[in-house]
């Protein structure tokens, strides 16, 4: 009835509205953003190559995943999360990954948990991203007990979520989120994620740069690093900022799996 107004009306999900929760509780914290490029020329060179030799296209988001869980071991203090006035500092690297799904028809995102990501090959992480890209769609994980849980009461438990150590231990408290991949928009995209680090990846472009003393055209990434401040100060905020933009550059996930470049 409503489309012959000129409207339609859909009521939300109960995953898009756990979701609407989970960005009201992230909208209160004290976070500290970091808009910053990364030189992306030789990994992406590397993964286009072996495209074309192969005919299989590897994970960008899984080369970064491999680079901030690198970052995060060299850096423990931002593996950590905030109760009350504990700082709880998780031993395993758990980096969850932002994938975007269609669930009862609308957009939500499925979160993936790579365990153990430091420990993990290049492939190894892109396997993973792969299969949870092909297998049934799920908003959040575990989300079966949405169905069960009156909607008033979604934003007390996220706020409960963000400080239990069950819950980080389960899906840790670093997050990485490809927004600008395909998109041809050269920009950061401003995301607060859910745990105590966000990376999100914006879009990629060339731009021109002085390497050597000589100018030549780079691929620029641009992200978006947030960090809780209740967790971590600035400096050694900045300080694994530093390492993760070295990482990225270096392209070493992608060059150990492909081999040297010819």
């Amino acid at each position: 009835m409503e489309g012959s107004r000129g409207y339609r009306i859909e009521r939300l999900t109960r995953e898009r509205r756990a979701m609407a929760a989970g960005q009201e509780i992230a909208r209160k914290r004290h976070l500290m953003y970091g808009l910053v490029e990364a030189d992306l020329t030789l990994p992406r060179a590397l993964l286009r190559e072996h495209r074309e030799h192969t005919g299989e296209r590897l994970s960008f988001t899984a080369y970064v995943v491999s680079c901030v869980a690198r970052a995060l071991a060299e850096f423990p203090e931002l593996n950590a999360l905030r109760r009350g006035r504990d700082l709880i500092l998780i031993d395993e690297i758990i980096v969850e990954v932002l994938i975007e799904r269609t669930v009862n028809g609308q957009s939500a995102v499925s979160y993936l948990p790579i365990r153990n990501a430091n420990a993990k090959s290049f492939t190894e992480i892109h396997a993973e991203i792969r299969a949870a890209q092909n297998s049934t769609p799920e908003a959040i994980a575990g989300q079966r007990w949405l169905a069960a849980i009156p909607p008033v009461l979604i934003p007390p438990l996220m706020r409960w979520m963000r400080q239990s150590i069950p819950w980080a231990l389960r899906l840790g408290v670093a997050g990485v989120n490809n927004v600008g991949m395909g998109s041809g928009i050269a920009g950061w995209a401003v995301s607060p994620g859910a745990g105590t680090l966000a990376v999100t990846i914006g879009g990629i472009s060339r731009q021109p740069r002085v390497i050597d003393g000589r100018m030549e055209e780079r691929e620029i990434g641009h992200l978006t690093i947030a960090v809780d401040h209740d967790v971590v100060d600035g400096a050694p905020a900045a300080r694994f900022t530093s390492r993760l933009l070295e990482l990225l550059a270096q392209g070493e996930a992608v060059r150990t799996f492909a081999g040297p470049r010819a």
